[in-house]
């Protein structure tokens, strides 16, 4: 059974626009509960005065999601933020949202309530009726679906605190069983108005100083907090990356409790995390590091960790490491499960787990802090590679556990020096956009794998993407270039050239790229008749190599047909097609009408039949000059050849008379420049002899001819 993993991640958390500043947070043991008026007044009510609140919840890019004004007006913030967070998950799992429309992919967000929804119809006559399709549960997950173009479930979860990590399970099961390939899975929690606190306060759930004393003695409550996770689930067969692999998850319930709906059944914890390390054949030896609920409470931290024990602890082995993130940031309630995934991934990809904080004296209701068994992360640990479990519960009964087995670091991501440039591509809303991409990959040139990523990320036409941009990553590369391009793809046109841009070296950097190199092997067999070695030419060509005319004509020709080649296998088909002289050959390539031997054996025989006519001494010059200009002007023997450009013409003929018209024409100040010929006057009445020997050899190479298509002009 093809395994489940989590590809891709993004989030907001507490005094954290990002999960790089999230990871900085918890590192440096920075404490984001904070006490400021950002959601109202501290205090009010009498409530806790400290709480966890995201950045920024104001700003969004309704335009990017299609949504109208009127409607992202009255759109709770809580559906706002899982649109742009879902997005950033799938670019952060290396794809490209655009390329997954129409998949059985799967939306399962955890959320317990919509305290905009209510603040927008407070008052019927004012009433749009969008606050209906923003503020629904429902919508949550419906509203990504639609947006994305998803087929497979989407449904909205609420189990309270457990709602994030209920969602993962169900997305793990819903993959293992078929019913989608993929999975967004999402949780968040904001705090809007405090009437939710005042009840909870009510219900004597709240830390006074507002704060989440996990496993600590002095341990009275938690603090509220918001965040907002969302993670890619897919099949590792498919995972451009990979933060850890799902190994199991389940859930059960407590049941009737004598002590009431919201005291907490350790019996039941543990009776659902034991069956599901059961079931997955791993020994609680395995097991390094549990990523606890741990609110800090005096009643839930015992009931959870003395169960935990119960379950890891029953004989001698290394001390359970155990954490809970709401220590750091405070407790997001139905994202909370999320939120300590992330943690877990974030401190999984680093190496270190990451410290909690507020544990200063052991709860003496669990005697395993005490006595060594179970160890509680309160500073930066090195961690050892061991099976990870995470807990979630909700305050009505609601169990979910969740086993991670953590992905298997590459044995080395830096490639060797690079000898020829890569093309690092990058699309964005705004230029800042995707300069800052393009700087990122510029900081890790070396990393292959990740300018992978953000290759096929980009590589997906986006309409909504109106800025694009390319550096080159290598030796000495300072190029990089950003521009705003129009919504629809512009043609692609393939220019193919003739003599005169041969030279020593041509093609020998490219012999590097296993397609480009597979092409010219392919030239090598079609010419293995004639005696010729292009592969070998190229390898070991100098600066005479090319003034034969066979090595230029076979050499310009397989490379042209490589480099078509490789721009095929890209995924590239050209609009257009244009050519000159021997890049007509490659033209005809290009546009299907000559087959590769076709064309590499058409540049080998039409060199032949030059070579050996004999011909008198020729040359080629580009002058600025137009056509008729030319025609009036040149001296006896010398006739425009090609007309490159309104005012420039290749001219052709001796070579004497070329070299002394050159002359004349510099000194009266008229661009001239003698072009690299191998001795030949080409597209000139000079080349008339050779005629019928190359078409007598041209009919043994192309037995049946083809028209040409439109589109080479």
């Amino acid at each position: 059974m093809d395994e489940i993993v989590i590809a891709g991640i993004s989030g907001r958390l507490p005094e954290s626009n990002n999960l790089e500043e999230f990871w900085e947070n918890l590192i440096n043991g920075v404490d984001m509960v904070t006490e400021d008026n950002r959601r109202w007044t501290p205090g009010l009510y009498g409530l806790p005065k400290r709480n966890g609140k995201l950045k920024d919840i104001s700003h969004f890019d309704a335009a990017f999601f299609g949504v109208h004004p009127k409607q992202a007006n009255t759109m709770d913030p809580q559906l706002r933020l899982m649109l742009e967070i879902a997005y950033e998950a799938i670019v952060d799992g290396g794809l490209n949202p655009a390329a997954l429309r129409g998949s059985k992919t799967g939306v399962y967000i955890g959320v317990s309530g919509s305290e905009a929804g209510e603040a927008f119809s407070r008052d019927p006559e004012e009433l749009l009726g969008y606050s209906m399709t923003g503020c629904q549960r429902a919508m949550l997950a419906n509203r990504l679906s639609y947006f994305f173009d998803f087929s497979g479930p989407s449904t909205a979860i609420d189990t309270a605190c457990s709602s994030s990590l209920l969602a993962l399970e169900n997305a793990f099961h819903a993959i293992r069983q078929g019913q989608c390939d993929a999975a967004l899975v999402g949780g968040v929690n904001l705090l809007l108005k405090p009437n939710t606190s005042v009840q909870f306060m009510k219900l004597g759930m709240l830390s006074p100083e507002g704060t989440c004393k996990s496993f600590d003695s002095s341990g009275n409550g938690y603090c509220r907090s918001e965040a907002a996770v969302v993670v890619l689930l897919t099949k590792r067969s498919v995972a451009k990356r990979v933060y850890a692999t799902v190994v199991n998850a389940g859930n059960n319930t407590d049941g009737y409790k004598e002590q009431g709906v919201t005291f907490p059944s350790g019996e039941m914890q543990q009776r659902l995390v034991r069956s599901l390390y059961q079931e997955a054949n791993i020994t609680p030896e395995q097991v390094e590091y549990v990523e606890a609920h741990g609110t800090g409470t005096k009643v839930g931290d015992p009931q959870e960790v003395n169960g935990i024990v119960s379950v890891f602890c029953q004989s001698k082995r290394e001390p359970l490491l155990i954490g809970s993130t709401k220590s750091n940031m405070g407790h997001p309630e139905p994202a909370s499960g999320l939120a300590a995934l992330a943690k877990v991934l974030l401190s999984l990809e680093r190496g270190v787990w990451a410290p909690n904080l507020h544990f200063n004296s052991p709860n003496p209701d669990i005697p395993a802090l005490t006595d060594g068994r179970v160890q509680v992360v309160d500073r930066p640990i090195p961690i050892r590679g061991g099976i990870v479990g995470i807990n979630s519960f909700g305050f009505g009964g609601s169990n979910v556990h969740v086993i991670l087995r953590p992905a298997e670091k590459p044995a080395d991501a830096t490639a060797p020096p690079r000898t020829i440039p890569r093309v690092l591509q990058a699309c964005g809303r705004t230029e800042a956009a995707v300069n800052t991409i393009l700087q990122k990959g510029k900081e890790h040139t070396a990393d292959d794998s990740f300018l992978s990523l953000l290759n096929q990320v980009s590589g997906v036409p986006t309409a909504s993407m109106p800025y694009r941009g390319y550096a080159l990553m290598g030796p000495q590369s300072d190029v990089m270039e950003v521009q705003q391009v129009q919504a629809t793809t512009r043609p692609l046109w393939y220019i193919c050239s003739g003599m005169g841009t041969q030279w020593a070296g041509m093609g020998r950097s490219l012999m590097q790229l296993p397609d480009f190199r597979e092409s010219i092997l392919r030239s090598d067999a079609a010419l293995k008749d004639t005696g010729l070695v292009v592969s070998q030419l190229l390898m070991e060509a100098d600066n005479a190599t090319f003034e034969d005319t066979v090595h230029a004509f076979v050499g310009l020709a397989a490379i042209q047909i490589a480099e078509i080649d490789l721009l095929t296998k890209l995924g590239l088909q050209p609009d257009g097609i244009v050519g000159h002289s021997v890049g007509e050959l490659a033209c005809g390539y290009a546009d299907g009408s000559l087959s590769h031997s076709e064309a590499i054996l058409a540049a080998y025989w039409r060199g032949r039949c030059i070579k050996e006519a004999n011909l008198p001494p020729g040359g080629m010059a580009a002058v600025g000059l137009t056509w008729e200009e030319c025609l009036a002007q040149c001296p006896q023997g010398v006739v425009p050849a090609c007309h490159n450009a309104e005012d420039t013409v290749t001219i052709s003929g001796p070579q004497e008379a070329i070299s002394k018209y050159v002359s004349e024409l510099k000194e009266q100040g008229v661009f001239a420049k003698e072009v690299r010929s191998a001795g030949v006057a080409f597209h000139s009445y000079y080349m008339a002899s050779i005629a019928p020997a190359l078409l007598a050899a041209l009919k043994k190479v192309i037995k049946e001819p083809r028209q040409r298509s439109s589109r080479w002009v």
